[in-house]
């Protein structure tokens, strides 16, 4: 049975190359760390391994703000980002959008009230383009008219405090709740307002 042999010496040799080859490849690969923006303090985001730093470009990234902040209050937020650098064994990233956990605004819904949803392109100062989706929750149930003037004014306060800001300072603004909060001072003017966050952005 010497072909039978034969064969199986040959495949004993193209397990063994294979087992090579992998190996060798495994060893061309490095560890980089992924760090978050200057605006985080560049807190280390986690760190991979890859063959080409070129392959880390465009990797999104996904954090709790809480975590990054040190502030458990915020734990229902998470912060994207994208790899836009690779400097050494070091991946830069930049934000490029956040989301409020969808959970945690439904245990603010209640049954009669009015729940309004705005959803929108803006352009910041810097020509960077975000859409963004905000929700206000009422105490009671409103009128039609004051759900369409609450939308109304989210929509054209967003759009004209967004165009005065660059994208960096706009994204603090997003993540950190201080245009949700400056834009309840005004809507509750117009009704008894529960809630209202920018539950979501992300960059064009």
């Amino acid at each position: 049975m010497p072909a039978i042999e034969e064969s199986a010496k040959e495949t004993g040799k193209k397990k063994v190359i294979q087992k090579r080859a992998t190996l060798d490849k495994w060893k061309r690969k490095k560890w980089f760390k992924i760090v978050a923006p200057a605006e985080f303090n560049k807190s280390e985001l986690g760190e991979t391994i890859v063959e080409k730093p070129k392959n880390l470009l465009n990797r999104a990234i996904r954090a709790n703000l809480g975590d990054l902040s040190g502030q458990k209050i915020k734990r229902h937020i998470t912060i994207t980002f994208r790899v836009n650098n690779v400097e050494g064994q070091q991946a830069s990233t930049e934000i490029t959008g956040h989301e409020i956990n969808p959970s945690f605004m439904l245990r603010m819904t209640r049954r009669r009230i009015s729940k309004m949803e705005v959803v929108q392109l803006i352009e910041t100062s810097d020509a960077k383009k975000l859409r963004i989706k905000t929700i206000a929750l009422s105490v009671r149930k409103l009128a039609a008219k004051q759900e369409t003037a609450i939308r109304n004014l989210i929509r054209e306060e967003i759009e004209q405090s967004c165009s005065k800001k660059n994208y960096g300072q706009l994204m603090q603004e997003l993540v950190f709740g201080a245009l949700a909060a400056k834009l309840f001072k005004q809507v509750k003017a117009i009704a008894p307002i529960r809630r209202l966050e920018i539950v979501k952005s992300q960059l064009e």
